[in-house]
């Protein structure tokens, strides 16, 4: 939250905010993924706060591929801090480091080195729109730049890339209109934020001749936000051949610590310089 305006945990890429949150289940189909395979994902994530703004996240979950077989994958870890919030301009920003630990899965679905993701997430409010603009004010866009270092250059004769991922969303959210513009009422609408998001990966450096087409989805969808938890359903649509074929989908069921543990598991571990 920054000012008057929630981002809430948005699927294709991460939301900029920092809190005690559990995602259980996150849950991801995809009729043909970018390797031929239909795919179909289990997964959780949580996140602790360890000092006001800054927390610590792990993620995992089993695979399930047609060819492929089935297998729990890498144990992902991330580092974020939420150094930036300017309530008057809803705009904040954090900055994280995500790390994928190699041997940590099943053997059909490990990795042998670790990868290293350096992260910036920011995202923007139009609540600062003069009132004469009402009907653009619960809009919000946030943003995603990272990029994916393996840890070692070769494996076994073939090239492991370092990529660029980018990425945004296109948020319009009725609670925030039903806050500061008018009221709604239907109470399920007045709970829903419709959303788009595009996601985006290519290949920059170390890559084979040939491999380094840019990949990407686009996921309209929609969020319904309650005061402690919250549940996302998007579509997943390939942007080309190499991102996979047909129309995908992921759910997510997220709750929120804070509000709901506010004195025990929702609180920082060091809450230094609050009260």
């Amino acid at each position: 939250m920054c000012g008057d305006r929630i981002f809430p945990a948005t699927l294709g890429i991460d939301d900029p905010g920092v809190g005690d949150e559990l995602a259980l289940p996150t849950l991801t189909y995809l009729p043909q993924n970018s390797d031929g395979a239909q795919e179909f994902d289990a997964s959780f994530s949580y996140t602790k706060t360890i000092f006001p703004g800054f927390g610590l996240s792990v993620s995992d979950g089993p695979t399930w591929l047609r060819p492929g077989g089935y297998g729990w994958g890498d144990v992902d870890t991330e580092a974020k801090y939420n150094f930036l919030c300017v309530p008057g301009w809803e705009f904040m920003a954090s900055a994280g480091l995500d790390v994928t630990w190699a041997h940590t899965g099943t053997p059909n679905m490990t990795n042998p080195f670790n990868t290293y993701t350096p992260v910036l997430d920011v995202g923007l409010g139009f609540g600062s729109l003069p009132k004469s603009l009402n009907i653009l004010r619960p809009l919000a866009v946030t943003a995603e730049l990272s990029e994916t270092i393996p840890g070692e250059s070769w494996t076994e004769g073939n090239q492991n890339p370092t990529t660029l991922n980018w990425g945004f969303t296109v948020q319009y959210s009725l609670p925030y209109y039903n806050s500061h513009v008018a009221e709604i009422d239907n109470d399920f609408f007045r709970h829903l934020i419709p959303v788009t998001e595009f996601t985006f990966s290519k290949p920059i450096s170390n890559f084979a001749p040939g491999t380094n087409q840019t990949t990407g989805t686009i996921q309209p969808g929609a969020i319904y936000m309650a005061d402690t938890w919250q549940f996302a359903l998007e579509a997943i649509v390939p942007m080309n051949s190499a991102s996979g074929r047909g129309v995908g989908a992921v759910g997510e069921l997220h709750f929120f610590f804070d509000d709901i543990f506010p004195d025990s598991l929702g609180k920082p571990i060091f809450n230094w310089g609050h009260p």
